[in-house]
């Protein structure tokens, strides 16, 4: 039991260049780990016709997407560290999923910033057991991070 997967999500506006929010999310995963997932890409209209496209990068591999999130944990600053660890419990969903979000102007710039507002990557990580057990393991990985 534990982290099996790890995806992030973020939308490439009309207004936006592709290939800087492609670089937010290389910088989230370093290059090593970004070679390695898997990239998908889905164009929509928006609502006023403009086009969006939805770039989602996933790690099933459950010993990659773990490094990939230790990884992330460590470049966050110890406050944000600490938002996550006291929302725990509201950001984990019945299936063990870890759920939060990272400014994606930062990450282009390479700093990773918990985010709640618009212009955000979204970060999931799937958990391999029950909730109970996640949450134990989150909480766990959060603590370490924090010292």
């Amino acid at each position: 039991m534990g982290i099996k997967s790890l995806e992030l999500r973020a939308y490439v506006h009309a207004t936006e260049e592709r290939e800087r929010v492609i670089q937010a999310l290389k910088s989230i995963l370093g290059e090593d780990l970004w070679e390695q997932a898997e990239v998908t890409e889905e164009r929509y209209e928006g609502h006023y016709g403009n086009p969006v496209t939805v770039l989602t990068v996933k790690i099933d591999d459950a010993d990659k997407a773990s490094k990939a999130f230790e990884s992330i944990l460590s470049r966050l600053t110890h406050g944000d560290v600490s938002i996550l660890l006291h929302s725990l419990d509201e950001r984990v969903d019945k299936n063990g999923t870890l759920y939060f979000r990272l400014s994606k102007q930062d990450a282009y710039l390479g700093r990773l910033i918990v985010y709640e507002a618009d212009d955000v990557v979204r970060v999931s990580i799937s958990f391999q057991g029950r909730r109970r057990k996640a949450l134990e393991e989150y909480r766990k990985k959060l603590e370490e991070a924090r010292e």
